[in-house]
């Protein structure tokens, strides 16, 4: 009998742990940027932000033609000012899926088109 007891006491503790680990997973989303026109300048990519809520964990997927455009992360100051920095991250597969991965400020700019036709977004991420 006390053999069946601490059985039982291992099945909860694993039970326990699952549903406490699965649910900050299970909870990930994947945001297609500038939903089905994608990721160019005809988007108001403010609009496109406004009623969502990112979480550390999400995905952020890029679609756009790679001939014409592309994705760099930048800070702060490469979003206001339309400028890279190689050291971020740059994309050009057309086809880019990028996790968030800390809590933050993310700005994400094509370098083609951020400057006259504000081909930009910037996205705030929420720890889960």
């Amino acid at each position: 009998m006390a053999r069946l007891g601490k059985c039982f006491v291992n099945v909860a503790t694993v039970v326990m742990t699952l549903v406490l680990i699965l649910p900050s997973s299970s909870y990930a989303a994947t945001y297609y940027v500038g939903d089905q026109d994608g990721w160019t300048y005809d988007v108001d990519f403010d609009s496109w932000v406004a009623g969502k809520t990112f979480y550390v964990g999400d995905v952020l997927v890029f679609i756009y033609d790679n001939t014409q455009h592309n994705v760099f992360l930048v800070d702060a100051n490469g979003y206001n000012t339309c400028s890279t920095n190689k050291y971020y991250g740059s994309y050009a597969s057309g086809n880019d899926q990028i996790t968030l991965t800390a809590a933050g400020n993310w700005y994400f700019i094509c370098s083609y088109h951020c400057d006259y036709a504000s081909q930009k977004v910037a996205i705030t991420a929420f720890s889960s």
